[in-house]
């Protein structure tokens, strides 16, 4: 090899670990997470899911008839394990006549995970004030606590539906005066989400199976709580049902 061969060799060697070097430095992190909410067609209307976040839930704790053994093996064999990850949701319908959304997340009314859904509503590219109506699956704290940011509604221009089973019991002095000291927190909190629509005439419940808009349904799935409902929402032949819990 002569000198200019070396020389060129050397060179090339020095460029390459300088670009080398650059290519691996480490980036700097981003620490924050990417908007969470997920976007599909059904028939004409437009369905987007709402991420307000999860929560750690305690398998063992709440399963009976099995024991924990077998819970680990189930939960292995779905590539889970104990407690359990679970996610809280919102849906948003745009039906090119009204925009409707189902359940609205706990914002603090849960655990801190939690809390989202007004924040990916947003970055969804809709805004809190354009929603029509709201419809509700049933009054636990994660599904309702969203209506309310602070002591303002969070929805000014919607008007709130659910089932009037649930409206009896969730909302009722009675109720709370009857349940036990570590269940009163649960009805306070259907209140607290609850009660300010009620008092500005923006609470309309139903009962039952009920046609709340075209294409959307309200079918009784009475059990997690005395008012449960799922929605059916059609259209063009295609149907999806909506009866989180």
């Amino acid at each position: 090899m002569t000198l200019y061969q070396r020389l060129v060799f050397w060179a090339t060697l020095a460029i390459a670990m300088s670009f080398a070097s650059v290519a691996n430095a480490a980036a700097p992190q981003v620490k924050t997470q990417a908007p969470g909410y997920y976007r599909m067609m059904l028939g004409d209307f437009e369905i987007t899911a709402l991420s307000d976040g999860t929560f750690n839930l305690p398998a063992g704790k709440l399963l009976g008839n099995t024991t924990q053994e077998k819970l680990a093996v189930a939960l292995s064999q779905n590539f889970l394990k104990d407690p359990v990850e679970e996610s809280v949701n919102g849906f948003l319908i745009n039906t090119g006549k009204k925009l409707i959304l189902i359940d609205t997340g706990a914002a603090n009314l849960f655990v801190p995970t939690l809390g989202n859904l007004v924040n990916n509503l947003k970055a969804s590219g809709y805004q809190p004030e354009q929603v029509d109506e709201v419809y509700i699956t049933h009054m636990h704290a994660d599904h309702v606590g969203g209506l309310m940011s602070g002591d303002k509604l969070t929805f000014p221009n919607a008007i709130v539906r659910a089932d009037q089973h649930d409206a009896d019991y969730w909302l009722s002095q009675a109720s709370l005066d009857a349940a036990p000291k570590e269940s009163k927190g649960f009805i306070q909190a259907a209140m607290t989400s609850l009660n300010p629509y009620v008092k500005a005439g923006k609470f309309k419940p139903f009962k039952g199976d009920t046609d709340l808009s075209p294409g959307i349904k309200a079918t009784a799935s009475y059990g997690h709580t005395v008012g449960h409902t799922t929605y059916v929402v059609e259209s063009n032949g295609q149907k999806w049902y909506c009866g989180v819990i």
